[in-house]
C-alpha cells in the first residue's frame, strides 16, 4: 500500500485522519477564518479571538441591565453610572451605653442586675455634705455621731465594697479626729491602731492643748460583701484623747464615695511575706 493511501484510509468507520511525523492529526477545517500555519491557529490569532469573546461576554450582560440614576449616588454618579447594585442597607440604630447598661436615668442606685468583671471598679455612689457653711461637730467619744448614711445595691459578682471619705477637719484642744466605717452595723475593719479604739482610725492629732485647723482628712476602707445584696453604709465621727469635756472635732466640705469590685475573696488581711 502506498504511503499516501495509508495516511488517509478509513479505519473502523471513523473519519479520515492524517499523519504528521508519525502522529495522527485531525484534518484542517479551512472553513474557519484566520491564518493557518501547519494546521494550527497562530498565537496572535488565538489571543485576538479570546479577547473579543471576553469583551462580548462582559458587555452583553451589562448592556441588558438598567442603569442606576446618577442622583441615587451623590458624588459618585460618574463612577457607578453603568453598575446596577442594591440600595445600601439601613444602619442599625446605635444603643447608648447607659441604656444598654440599664442606668440611663442616673443618678440613682445602680441596679443589682449590674455585674463586676475582672479588674472592673464600679462606682455606686458619689455624694457630698457640709458645703453650706455648716460643720459636723462633736465632743463625744466613740460611738460618736453619724455624719453619713447610704443604702446601696451591690452588683452581681461584686464581693468587695470600698468606702472613701475626703473632707476638711478641725481638732481642738489636742483632740483626735476618730472615724469609723460600718456596713450593716458591722465595722468595715474591726482592728485598731496602737492605743486606738478597735474599729476606729485616728486621722488628726496635734499637741495636747493645740488647735489643729482646716486640714485634709482622707481615708478608704474595704469590706467583704455578698454579691447581689443590699447594704447600708455609715460613717461616724468621734473625739479621742484631748482635754475631756472641752475638746472638739469637726468635719466640713465632705465627699463620700462607695465603689465595688470583684477580688475573688473580698477584702482580707495582707501578708508581709
Amino acid at each position: 500500500m502506498r504511503h499516501s493511501d495509508a495516511s488517509t484510509r478509513l479505519t473502523s468507520g471513523l473519519p479520515p485522519v492524517r499523519w504528521h511525523l508519525g502522529k495522527p492529526m485531525a484534518p484542517h477545517n479551512r472553513s474557519l477564518t484566520g491564518p493557518m500555519r501547519k494546521g494550527a491557529w497562530s498565537m496572535k490569532s488565538l489571543s485576538s479571538l479570546l479577547l473579543v469573546s471576553l469583551c462580548i461576554g462582559v458587555a452583553a450582560p451589562a448592556a441588558a441591565r438598567p442603569r442606576v440614576p446618577a442622583t441615587a449616588w451623590p458624588g459618585v454618579g460618574d463612577v457607578l453610572l453603568n453598575l446596577a447594585v442594591d440600595a445600601p442597607l439601613a444602619t442599625v440604630p446605635v444603643v447608648p451605653l447607659a441604656t444598654w447598661l440599664g442606668v440611663e436615668d442616673s443618678p440613682v442606685a445602680v441596679p443589682a442586675a449590674m455585674w463586676c468583671a475582672d479588674l472592673t471598679l464600679l462606682r455606686l455612689s458619689a455624694e457630698f455634705r457640709r458645703w453650706d457653711g455648716n460643720e459636723d461637730e462633736t465632743t463625744l467619744a466613740p460611738p460618736g455621731i453619724s455624719v453619713y448614711t447610704k443604702t446601696v445595691d451591690v452588683p452581681d459578682t461584686c464581693d468587695t465594697l470600698y468606702v472613701t471619705v475626703s473632707a476638711t477637719g478641725d481638732a481642738h484642744n489636742g483632740s483626735q479626729i476618730l472615724l469609723t466605717c460600718l456596713v450593716d452595723g458591722a465595722f468595715c475593719n474591726p482592728g485598731g491602731a496602737f492605743g486606738a479604739v478597735p474599729g476606729w482610725i485616728a486621722l488628726q492629732r496635734h499637741g495636747v492643748l493645740d488647735d489643729f485647723h482646716d486640714n485634709n482628712v482622707n481615708y478608704q476602707w474595704c469590706k467583704q460583701v455578698t454579691p447581689g445584696s443590699t447594704v447600708t453604709v455609715q460613717i461616724r465621727l468621734a473625739r479621742g484623747d484631748g482635754n475631756l469635756g472641752t475638746g472638739q472635732v469637726f468635719l466640713q466640705q465632705e465627699h463620700f464615695y462607695i465603689d465595688a469590685s470583684q477580688t475573688f475573696g473580698g477584702c482580707v488581711a495582707g501578708s508581709t511575706d
